[in-house]
């Protein structure tokens, strides 16, 4: 799991590389507190993540509780099937890419 984290005047963009598991809950788990803390947006980059499970899932949750989230795709296969399948795919606005998503 490999995490980038990008401040933007208007966003915090967070962008998830690899695989979002069990061995790296606890790590995404201190990502997206940093990423809350500032009290931006968040924006989620789910492009390049092969595989996000229920933490991952928990995490996004919350963040749209306290700050908002936007994500980024296009999302694996596997995880718009979690999205879809919780019914939560509706709560998230999805964007194309990076560029669209900062757009005001």
């Amino acid at each position: 799991m490999h995490v980038v984290h990008a401040p933007f005047p208007h966003a915090y963009v967070l962008t998830l590389r690899g695989t979002a598991d069990t061995a790296s809950s606890d790590r995404l788990e201190d990502d997206f507190a940093r990423a809350t803390a500032s009290g931006l947006p968040l924006i989620v980059d789910l492009g390049a993540l092969e595989f996000g499970d229920e933490t991952l899932l928990g995490l996004l949750l919350n963040a749209r509780r306290t700050t908002g989230v936007e994500l980024v795709g296009p999302l694996s296969p596997a995880l718009q099937r979690r999205l879809d399948i919780t019914g939560v795919t509706p709560w998230f606005a999805l964007h194309p890419n990076l560029t669209t998503a900062l757009q005001p």
